[in-house]
């Protein structure tokens, strides 16, 4: 089975879904390759650029089926901050070791459990919580075909 094309979660009839597939966040960020349904059928998926899937987003088949994309839990550290100071130091650290974050709210992040970061964070004072959750990382500015073509067109105004 091919898969034709997908679209974000609210813009595809759910009561439609014939099919799931339970991804992680790293499984769900794919441009091509051969996956694996819930239900043990295989599908192949050739997208014209690298999309980053989200829980609830949707797979629609050549035969107009659809597949349901669910985000599987994951081992993950949530991050907890009092104040903008200490987010901005931990960020940093963070960030300086290039891992993917999710931003839950202006006093939590969320990255994957790793347990020398773990005890980073704790030599920083953060308030941790290791739980089994949802992860859904930025893209990051590289990730975002807007901010590429914005650059393609400053680049192509200084020629």
């Amino acid at each position: 089975m091919n898969i034709k094309s997908w679209r974000k979660k609210g813009e595809w009839p759910i009561d439609k879904a014939k099919y799931t597939i339970t991804l992680d966040a790293s499984d769900r960020l794919c441009r091509r390759k051969n996956l694996i349904l819930d239900n043990g059928k295989k599908v192949f998926i050739a997208l014209d650029k690298v999309v980053n899937f989200k829980d609830s987003d949707a797979l629609e088949l050549e035969n107009g089926e659809w597949i349901r994309i669910n985000a599987s839990t994951e081992k993950v550290i949530d991050i907890n901050t009092n104040d903008n100071e200490h987010q901005s130091l931990l960020a940093w650290h963070l960030g300086n070791r290039h891992l993917a974050m999710q931003i839950i709210n202006e006093n939590t992040m969320r990255i994957e459990y790793d347990h020398v970061i773990l005890d980073m964070l704790i030599g920083l004072n953060a308030k941790v919580n290791v739980i089994e959750d949802i992860f859904e990382p930025e893209l990051g500015a590289y990730g975002s075909h807007n901010h590429w073509g914005v650059m393609n067109k400053e680049n192509k105004n200084d020629k």
